[in-house]
């Protein structure tokens, strides 16, 4: 799955820790890799193209818009990769954004960018 690809590509470069899919119910200090939509095959080549959602997580505004820009920067500089049998091409920055939460432990904000990432099928 694209998820825990990204995520094992993006655990080796960051110093937080990186999940896939979901966030973790304690809303820790991460990274989180999730899947939004995909297509397959432009043009007759044989490529998917996913709609993949990269999610920095903090107590803090502005440190969680700085772990998502350095995880959106090391994925962008770290394709084109083969993970597995698969091969990732590019990953573009589509569009970005914050969400503010309020949970027993406090505020927790999510900041995100989404990205369009190519791979061979």
């Amino acid at each position: 799955m694209i998820e825990d690809d990204l995520r094992g590509l993006l655990a080796d470069e960051l110093d937080e820790d990186v999940y896939a899919r979901l966030i973790p119910v304690g809303m820790p200090e991460c990274v989180v890799v999730q899947r939004m939509g995909g297509e397959t095959a432009r043009a007759g080549i044989r490529r998917a193209y996913y709609t993949v959602s990269i999610m920095g997580v903090s107590a803090d505004r502005e440190r969680a818009g700085q772990i998502m820009r350095r995880a959106r920067n090391k994925l962008v500089r770290a394709l084109p990769a083969k993970i597995g049998d698969t091969h990732y091409y590019t990953a573009i920055p589509l569009a970005d954004g914050k969400l503010d939460y309020k949970t027993n432990n406090g505020p927790k904000y999510v900041a995100f960018v989404d990205m369009e990432v190519g791979a061979s099928l």
